[in-house]
């Protein structure tokens, strides 16, 4: 056998090499500067996400989070494109093995990049942020069908929500369930509706009908209603025959939730007070919106 094809560069296997590891499919075609520069900018990528998902507080910061994922994807992308081209380039050429081109070298970056991007995976998802899809319209006219947001998980174990936030939480009844909804009744207060009125121990809540070209399809309604600092719309697709529910008192460490389309949601009416515990985290951003991309940014 040749010495040219006993040291033959095979594109498939620099392919592989750097889908397993950024970088290491150009270190197994000799060029160590090239893929330790692609390695570093990998990691340099996932502590940018890590830093914009931990400290995003705006449109710009929600911006600055999906750059920096995307160029992660992008480089990992870039890299195993490229170091199959290297590899196709050497095909024909007799390769020298360099002191690092052993499989014990290559063995060693794959051992200790995997786990460093599933622990960035698993660590974000677990307690920074998750992404989730809108599947229904019990939201509206907030969110329609289609739209996928971020929800934020940084200190919600010892954070007071306040009223008005937006959460998406397990569903009581059937925790294999995740919904949406909106945090209307704190702990220890006293929740009941009237006439389509939200009334918190005895105050109702601010309630204004929207301006015209805000009104909904079939006879539906759109009002403006204010809880807290927060102020959104809710829609009703039968105005002439308002929502009642009975007075309720939210148990501590807990909270009342409703939807913002107040006819079409399950929420606490249904399924009951939301314990804290039960809560994955607080909707921070629209990101994919399923109609108007002027929708897109933090959401009230």
């Amino acid at each position: 056998m040749t010495t040219e094809n006993q040291h033959v560069r095979n594109p498939w296997i620099a392919t592989s090499l750097s889908l397993v590891c950024t970088g290491l499919g150009q270190i197994y075609c000799g060029q160590a500067g090239r893929g330790l520069m692609m390695y570093s900018a990998s990691l340099l990528a996932g502590m940018l996400i890590v830093a914009t998902a931990y400290f995003a507080s705006s449109t710009v910061m929600l911006i600055a989070f999906l750059a920096s994922l995307a160029s992660l994807i992008g480089l990992f992308i870039w890299s195993a494109r490229d170091a199959r081209g290297i590899a196709r380039r050497l095909a024909m050429t007799d390769f020298q093995p360099q002191e690092y081109n052993r499989p014990a070298v290559y063995l060693m970056m794959a051992l200790t990049n995997l786990p460093y991007v599933f622990g960035l995976a698993f660590f974000l998802r677990a307690t920074a942020i998750e992404a989730f899809v809108i599947p229904s319209a019990s939201m509206a006219p907030t969110f329609v069908p289609g739209d996928r947001i971020l929800v934020t998980k940084i200190g919600l174990d010892v954070q007071t929500l306040k009223r008005g936030t937006l959460v998406v939480f397990r569903n009581p009844i059937d925790r294999r369930q995740n919904f949406v909804k909106r945090i209307i009744g704190l702990p220890g207060e006293t929740v009941e509706i009237k006439e389509g009125k939200v009334i918190i121990n005895g105050e109702p809540l601010e309630q204004l009908p929207a301006v015209q070209d805000e009104q909904g399809q079939d006879g539906a309604k759109t009002f403006l209603e204010r809880a807290g600092d927060h102020q959104y719309r809710i829609q009703f697709d039968r105005p002439d025959q308002p929502i009642e529910s009975p007075p309720v008192t939210v148990a501590p460490d807990a909270y009342f939730v409703l939807g913002d389309h107040r006819d079409l949601s399950r929420d606490s009416r249904e399924v009951g007070n939301v314990p804290h515990g039960l809560l994955v985290g607080v909707v921070r951003y629209l990101y994919f919106p399923g109609s108007n991309w002027g929708r897109f940014g933090t959401v009230e």
